[in-house]
């Protein structure tokens, strides 16, 4: 069946990706962070398989999959295994359970994970020709894939220009503008308009790793490197350390 029969049900809590674009507006005291996150990528990139150049998108998708609530150095060991022995669709579809499971047992919660990812492979095969669809709008019609594993995979997989917001880019936003709100990107409207004001139409994905990076390596959730960051002098987080203030 042709992915043209399977008409995209769009979630209200979904509709936050495209009702921000149209507000998106960057403040004027923030437009220096055009380009930053792009050249972040370009001097501190993480090394990961799935961010290889030519990784398939339904590779990608599983990778992205795996990530959520998932410490990505636990998923670097399973990934590579899972996708030559599940390289399709198809194979992942005809999967024998207790197999998946025991591919999966390393990162916890393998056997909700198996009965997902094999729901999603039927899905995939039944509804989209064994292909993963290139738009958000089409990601998010598969079972078991939330906004922001469809911004991802549609950004890294198919190039499309979108912004991506998880917790930590919620929390690098929030350290930066001052303001403290909900951690639930599907309720900050504010967030997803600075992410769509930010991302650029080129280079999207690589914008997209780079404000990812620098929310795992520089704006940590603990302890972060305010004293060395690029952008504390932009930063209202920032400018209330004490170290960062006897520097300026």
């Amino acid at each position: 069946m042709g992915s043209d029969l399977h008409e995209p049900r769009i979630h209200s809590e979904h509709r936050i990706l495209w009702s921000s674009r149209g507000r998106a507006e960057l403040p004027v005291r923030l437009r220096g962070l055009k380009g930053f996150f792009a050249r972040y990528a370009g001097k501190h990139p993480r090394d990961f398989p799935w961010r290889k150049t030519g990784t398939e998108p339904f590779h990608l998708l599983l990778a992205e999959l795996l990530l959520v609530q998932t410490k990505a150095h636990d998923v670097r060991r399973v990934w590579p295994r899972l996708v030559r022995r599940y390289h399709t669709p198809v194979c992942l579809a005809r999967a024998r359970r207790e197999a998946l499971i025991r591919f999966l047992q390393p990162l916890g919660l393998q056997r909700q994970r198996a009965r997902a990812l094999t729901v999603l492979a039927r899905a995939l095969v039944d509804f989209h020709d064994g292909k993963v669809p290139p738009t958000v709008r089409g990601l998010l019609s598969l079972p078991h894939v939330g906004l922001y594993v469809a911004t991802a995979v549609s950004c890294f997989g198919f190039q499309q220009w979108v912004p991506i917001v998880d917790a930590n880019v919620v929390r690098v936003f929030d350290r930066i503008t001052g303001f403290r709100g909900t951690r639930d990107l599907r309720r900050r409207p504010d967030v997803w308009q600075l992410a769509w004001a930010l991302v650029p139409r080129r280079r999207a994905a690589r914008h997209n790793y780079g404000l990812l990076d620098f929310a795992a390596m520089t704006c940590t959730p603990r302890a972060p490197r305010c004293s060395t960051c690029s952008l504390s002098w932009v930063c209202a987080y920032g400018q209330q350390q004490p170290c960062v203030k006897a520097a300026g």
